[in-house]
């Protein structure tokens, strides 16, 4: 069963949460309110490995969607009650880091149970490597009986606004996402090929890294990627969440009613 975004509020800790998903901005995601991510700041590593990189997806996903975004994103601590002002949060990094806390893994697993999202962006260039092992281990924390499985090519993360073959970054060290899923949401999702790394650019609009093997091309389906997972976290639930579907199907190029 689908945890819809009305019982996301019931169940999200601290006020601010409310506030952003309040029946009073019912019109979903207008000028009363804005789509933020949080960035997970962890002991140890590298938290945050591609600084700004996810403030220019989020200009994307404003200048292409329905979605007004805030672009801010604040890091916060994975502890803190600040982790329930988005149900979208980023953790990165390229390689190890020390373990969390066990009230860090007991705040994540409310996060998470409750309807957020997190999406773990691996830039290490190493499907297996120390960022992802670290990463596994936590997640048997916070998450456990429910392992990391690979998303199928026909998942509808692969379609909820962009039509995506094959997930990509800056690399493509693993073709593919994996997820913790949970009565049939996928709770974290996990890039081993440095998505930040295709949005990076510096405040001149150079691109901060090369995109390989596939260029430019390979660069703008990783931002369709990341553009639908914001869509995903935000209309799991199709028959509450209506708003974008003129918006998905206009860009699917189908007929719309």
């Amino acid at each position: 069963m689908t945890i819809s975004r009305r019982a996301f509020v019931k169940t999200l800790l601290g006020a601010s949460a409310y506030r952003w998903f309040s029946p009073s901005l019912a019109t979903a995601f207008g000028t009363g309110s804005a789509f933020g991510v949080g960035r997970i700041r962890y002991q140890g590593g590298n938290w945050d490995p591609r600084p700004d990189a996810l403030h220019k997806l989020l200009l994307e996903v404003e200048k292409r969607t329905s979605i007004l975004v805030d672009g801010r994103c604040p890091p916060v601590t994975p502890a803190g009650a600040a982790l329930f002002d988005s149900p979208f949060t980023l953790m990165a990094g390229d390689t190890g880091f020390e373990p969390l806390s066990s009230a860090a893994c007991r705040n994540l697993e409310t996060y998470l149970r409750a309807g957020g999202t997190l999406l773990v962006d691996s830039c290490e260039g190493d499907a297996s490597g120390q960022f992802y092992q670290a990463v596994r281990r936590e997640l048997d924390q916070i998450l456990p009986g429910i392992p990391l499985r690979r998303v199928p090519s026909n998942h509808v993360v692969y379609q909820s606004f962009y039509l995506v073959d094959q997930p990509v970054g800056r690399t493509v060290v693993a073709p593919y996402l994996e997820a913790c899923e949970l009565d049939n949401r996928l709770l974290v999702l996990l890039s081993h090929n440095d998505l930040l790394g295709a949005w990076a650019r510096d405040n001149f609009g150079n691109w901060l890294y090369e995109v390989y093997p596939g260029g430019e091309r390979q660069r703008e389906m990783a931002f369709r990627l990341g553009i639908n997972l914001v869509m995903y976290t935000l209309c799991q639930d199709y028959k509450e969440d209506q708003v974008h579907i003129p918006f998905i199907l206009h860009r699917r190029q189908w007929r719309l009613e």
